[in-house]
């Protein structure tokens, strides 16, 4: 398996490197609890990282207009690397119901 930044390095045009500053991501592909995750996990993961990060800001705050700016690119590049998977169905479900309940398994 590739590891995530790996692959968002294969993407043409590339992150613009502000963005990529703020990109959270695993290098290796594994999850916190020490599991091996899919792309598109590993991507989702990082997004909803990002969420968290942005919600817990009050008020008008720059970091927080770039926390929502990266999990929205995270967000976009897992759909991408779901469209890659074997099976694309289940791998975009994975992504957008992570999103749905905020990474809560239903």
């Amino acid at each position: 398996m590739d590891s995530p930044i790996d692959w968002l390095a294969t993407r043409t045009p590339p992150a613009p490197d502000e963005l990529k500053a703020w990109l959270k991501i695993p290098d290796d592909g594994t999850d916190p609890d020490g599991g091996v995750t899919s792309v598109p996990g590993s991507l989702l993961k990082a997004a909803l990282v990002h969420l968290e990060d942005a919600v817990v800001r009050p008020g008008w705050d720059r970091e927080a207009a770039y926390q929502l700016l990266a999990a929205d690119a995270l967000i976009t590049h897992g759909c991408e690397a779901a469209s890659e998977e074997r099976d694309v169905r289940s791998a975009l479900r994975e992504v957008l119901v992570g999103v749905r309940t905020g990474g809560a398994v239903e």
